[in-house]
């Protein structure tokens, strides 16, 4: 079972684009939405690794009438680092809180646009509702400052992989961020760079690794 998670951890660099040769339809969206969707925690990771903390992820729908599309909403928020003592009050205090319009521009191949809220503060907690963000709108919208790309490389696994996103954190220039997507698990891998390629923060050993929780 090590062996397998480590496997998993270190795929989010170790997968090749180019093997996603499996034959495509147009139903490869819509298992990319299903594999999406849901509530995630980094709980059994954080067991094995103390480097990494507790973080939870809650995925929705969004805008199911749109047809330019598939729109989610996202918060992330950390509980701590002692997996044995967490405060369940940060979970209305995420540090992530976007909108992500995910669109297929060819077989197999998704496009991924990260959004902030000119609002934010109307969106918090809204995963929890019947129909999320219902009262706004692609215009209460930030614009997009870079793009994902999500490839299917078999059934139900996908990796995916940012362009440089502008981010001034802690000094940074841009961001770069990998993953890797399966039927019960993600992984994340986040970092911020200086221009001449410095690591300013973000994990330098691998990705976070989010598991369905439902």
């Amino acid at each position: 079972m090590t062996v397998m998670r480590t496997a998993f951890a270190s795929a989010v660099l170790a997968v090749s684009v180019g093997a996603n040769a499996a034959a495509a339809d147009e139903s490869h969206h819509a298992e990319l939405t299903a594999l999406s969707i849901g509530s995630f925690t980094t709980l059994d990771h954080a067991k094995r690794d103390d480097r990494y903390g507790v973080a939870e992820a809650e995925i929705v729908r969004i805008w199911p009438a749109r047809k330019d599309g598939v729109w989610f909403y996202q918060e992330q928020a950390l509980l701590g680092y002692d997996a044995a003592d967490l405060d369940p009050a940060m979970k209305d205090r995420p540090y992530f809180a976007r909108v992500i319009h995910s669109r297929e521009v060819e077989p197999g191949v998704v496009k991924r646009t990260v959004h902030k809220l000119k609002s934010p503060d109307e969106a918090r907690g809204a995963w929890r509702r019947e129909a999320p963000l219902e009262n706004l709108s692609a215009a209460d919208l930030e614009d997009s400052e870079c793009e994902i790309t999500v490839q299917r490389v078999a059934e139900n696994f996908w990796r995916s992989e940012s362009e440089r996103c502008p981010n001034a954190y802690k000094g940074a220039s841009y961001a770069l961020s990998f993953g890797v997507v399966t039927k019960n698990e993600y992984a994340n891998w986040d970092r911020g760079f200086t221009d001449d390629g410095r690591h300013v923060w973000g994990p330098a050993s691998g990705g976070y690794i989010f598991k369905r929780k439902q």
